[in-house]
C-alpha cells in the first residue's frame, strides 16, 4: 500500500520513468504488505530510476516501511528505461522485498537495506544489499 506520494516538478526535457499505477499494481498483485512512501525526484546521480530504502521500526514509526524514490531522466531515454524497469528492475525488486518480508523480526538478517535501479547507456543496472 502506498501511504504517501510526493511529486516534484522537473525540467520539461525530463520525464519520470515509473508510473504510480504500475507500482500500485505490482504491490497489490504480489501482496507486498510493507508500507510505502513514494517520492518522485530528479536524482543527483545520473540515471537513478528506482531507489528503495527498507527501514525498520523506530521511535517515530512502529512498523517496517519502504521509502521509494522514482527518478527522472531525459525524455529521449524514457521509453527504453521504462522497458528495462518493467522487465528487469521491478521483478528483482519483488524478489528482494519478498525475501525481506519472510524474515523473522528477530533475525539478524532483518536489517535496513537498499535496492537501486539505474539506467545508463541504454541498459538497466541493479544494486542491492
Amino acid at each position: 500500500m502506498i501511504s504517501s506520494i510526493t511529486k516534484s516538478k522537473i525540467p520539461i526535457d525530463f520525464s519520470y520513468v515509473l508510473k504510480t499505477s504500475q507500482l500500485e499494481e505490482i504491490l497489490g498483485r504480489e501482496n507486498i504488505i510493507t508500507d510505502v512512501t513514494l517520492e518522485y525526484w530528479k536524482p543527483q546521480i545520473i540515471g537513478s530510476i528506482f531507489e528503495v530504502h527498507y527501514w525498520l521500526p523506530n521511535e517515530n514509526n512502529p512498523f517496517n516501511r519502504l521509502y521509494i524514490r522514482a527518478g527522472a531522466i531525459l525524455k529521449k531515454d524514457v521509453y527504453n528505461a521504462r522497458e528495462g524497469l518493467q522487465k528487469e528492475v521491478l521483478p528483482e525488486f519483488v524478489k528482494w522485498i519478498k525475501n525481506i518480508e519472510q524474515l523473522e523480526k528477530s533475525s539478524p538478517l532483518n536489517t535496513e537495506r537498499l535496492f537501486s535501479g539505474y539506467y545508463r547507456n541504454n541498459k538497466v543496472f541493479i544494486v542491492k544489499d
